[in-house]
């Protein structure tokens, strides 16, 4: 067949558009290569982060120390993050380097994380050096899916110019939950009317009482003193109701009976963040806070005299504190496993989080134990109080496959119990049944997705 020459223009016309639309559809969908034209591995590492975006230390340094791999930190805004990544991995384009809080299992249960065993053996990494608190946090069905970089240790503060007013001894915090029970008598204080307007300590059940103390649930605290598992090994049956956590709520609601519900509530009801918070306003002398609270001390009360213990246990019965990690996962579908890992391998370096911690503005807690040991790391007494803890630390992921709703289910059972509307079985029974429910639901889901989602190896 001839073409004409006007034939002939129309069909390159046509050729070169056709043309245009297959490179373009190339350049779209194309998977990424693990090179860029300047030879080097870029990797995409997402953060979560609050109000403040800017690069973390740990990144500068390692794109510094580092030639062939260049590391992008993006930030993600908190109430977005979670989201944003999860979609991105299902997209099948995930950053090469995650950055979360969440609880590490509600991740590597929807094999959403690729695991890391098989770095860790290649390259001999010893997972030791990570706090034991902070390790078992990372880990599912027998595999470690994440690492963690930084973490809270809490302890318990104290107001020394309270105590004096009261006659106690500044230099004696208390030991034991009864000691500081009968502290709290000695430092309570109310107006003529009778109104509340200094505590000692809060014995309190659930979260209407705490949402803007910052501290921690003691029936919690207790519970972990007293040995108490909320969850079997297997991870598959919930254990609220036991003999234990009935005598410690019990207890608490012994402790609190001085004490009226209406006028803790109204008393409570002017706490805030700030200059307002409950232990710098000096409203409460004794709290259990976290490692970071002196920087917001420094910042609204700089002559706060006060002081940092072990937090209360009863007698017998081994200190108890919460964790929670910072950590850095690999996302599956990541298209720089290899070198993602060289980078979490680097960010939970001794020296490299000593570096780091030193350059936040928010004091944390490094993971690492060898750089939570280092001289350089326990120039306070304080440090060293929140370092004797975390060997105490118990994981607040109590129910990772059930995470949210365990929580909001103890609170929950706990407020009915502080404002009587149930006894103490059965308002746990009832957050029992309910956290069971969801937790045999995830479980299930969980078989449904591994025997039909192939989840190839992190190699």
């Amino acid at each position: 067949m001839k073409f004409t020459g006007s034939q002939l223009v129309w069909l390159f016309k046509k050729a070169a558009i056709a043309a245009g639309i297959i490179l373009i559809i190339l350049l779209l969908f194309w998977p990424v290569s693990k090179q860029n034209m300047d030879g080097k591995i870029h990797l995409r590492y997402w953060y979560a982060t609050g109000q403040k975006e800017e690069i973390p230390y740990h990144v500068k340094l390692f794109n510094q120390t580092h030639d062939s791999i260049v590391v992008k930190a993006v930030p993600i805004p908190w109430q977005e993050s979670e989201k944003k990544v999860l979609t991105a991995v299902l997209s099948g384009n995930p950053p090469d380097i995650v950055d979360q809080f969440v609880p590490v299992v509600k991740w590597a249960s929807r094999l959403a994380l690729i695991p890391l065993d098989s770095f860790i053996i290649k390259d001999h990494f010893d997972t030791s050096v990570i706090f034991p608190a902070l390790l078992r946090e990372m880990k599912y069905d027998g595999r470690i899916f994440a690492l963690p970089t930084a973490t809270v240790s809490y302890a318990l503060f104290y107001n020394k110019k309270l105590f004096r007013q009261a006659g106690l001894d500044p230099q004696k915090p208390p030991r034991t939950w009864n000691e500081v029970k009968e502290y709290s008598k000695r430092l309570l204080k109310k107006d003529r009317d009778g109104h509340i307007t200094q505590m000692g300590f809060i014995f309190y059940l659930g979260r209407k009482l705490t949402a803007s103390q910052q501290t921690n649930e003691p029936a919690l605290l207790m519970a972990w003193e007293k040995g108490v598992s909320f969850i079997n090994k297997r991870g598959d049956k919930i254990n609220l109701v036991n003999k234990e956590m009935i005598e410690i709520i019990k207890w608490i609601l012994e402790a609190q009976k001085d004490y009226s519900l209406n006028d803790l509530l109204s008393f409570t009801a002017g706490f805030g963040y700030g200059d307002q918070h409950a232990f710098i306003s000096e409203k409460v002398a004794m709290m259990v806070l976290g490692c970071n609270f002196p920087d917001n001390i420094a910042r609204y009360a700089p002559d706060l005299d006060y002081g940092v213990a072990i937090i209360p246990t009863f007698e017998g019965c081994p200190t108890a504190s919460p964790s929670g990690s910072w950590w850095m996962g690999i996302p599956r579908g990541a298209k720089n496993a290899q070198a993602a890992w060289q980078f979490i391998k680097y960010a939970t370096d001794k020296n490299v989080q000593l570096k780091s911690i030193k350059a936040m503005d928010e004091s944390l807690f490094p993971a690492n134990r060898l750089a939570a040991n280092d001289p350089s790391f326990l120039t306070s007494k304080a440090n060293k109080i929140f370092l004797k803890e975390i060997e105490f630390a118990h994981s607040q992921s109590i129910v990772p496959l059930a995470h949210d709703v365990f929580w909001r289910e103890f609170y929950s059972a706990l407020e009915r119990i502080m404002f009587g509307k149930q006894s103490p079985a059965a308002s746990l029974g009832q957050a029992q049944q309910i956290i069971q429910q969801e937790l045999n639901q995830a479980i299930n889901y969980d078989h449904y997705v591994r025997e039909h989602i192939h989840f190839p190896g992190a190699g």
